[in-house]
């Protein structure tokens, strides 16, 4: 992938005449670009080959929608993240076909997830690594905020869908949005952090 964003970024940087330091930032963002363009495409056809599709779709919404604000920890390299990424969503879109809760189970699950999604807002939101931190207090608050709003505006759609009986979304969106709050947790990184390959 490396190799890859290298070629073109060198390739459009002759092409534009850029200096050493726009090559490299061209090159890291088609790194990220690439990688998360084929871990999107990969999880979209293993879904549909195991008939998850739905379920896997609003998972990885419910995920990306929480995980860009609250942070958290990361896989140590880009293999590790695209394999595990792949495998903890497409395992969480297929329990989200599987679970089946009544209503009143749906919503009390949904509440226990809002309390526990709060509390961890509160006290790790937002989460860092080693090499990006956000320490400034005003930052850290607003972002806080934000969330919380989020988890709000979440619930009540949650609360809505599960009245139409539209379950199913639901459970995969809590889902998702376990993921994204876990990873913020110590629990979180110390998962990450397991050599599993």
């Amino acid at each position: 992938m490396k190799r890859l964003a290298d070629n073109i970024s060198n390739y459009i940087s002759r092409e534009l005449h850029y200096n050493e330091e726009k090559t490299e930032v061209l090159s890291y963002g088609l790194q990220i670009f690439l990688g998360t363009s084929i871990s999107i495409i990969s999880e979209l056809v293993f879904a549909y080959f195991f008939n998850i599709f739905q379920s896997t779709i609003t998972v990885s919404i419910s995920y990306v929608i929480f995980r860009r604000l609250v942070g958290g920890s990361h896989y140590d390299t880009q293999s590790r993240c695209y394999f595990m990424g792949l495998i903890l969503i497409l395992s969480l879109g297929k329990l989200g076909e599987v679970i089946s809760l009544t209503s009143k189970g749906i919503l009390t699950s949904t509440a226990l997830l809002y309390f526990l999604a709060l509390t961890a807002t509160i006290l790790w939101v937002p989460a860092g690594t080693e090499k990006k931190m956000i320490k400034n207090i005003d930052t850290r608050r607003k972002i806080k905020i934000k969330v919380i709003v989020l988890l709000t505006i979440w619930i009540i759609i949650c609360s809505y869908l599960n009245m139409l009986g539209i379950s199913k979304h639901v459970i995969s969106s809590s889902l998702g949005v376990f993921l994204a709050f876990f990873l913020v947790t110590p629990l979180g990184y110390r998962f990450t952090n397991l050599k599993l390959f």
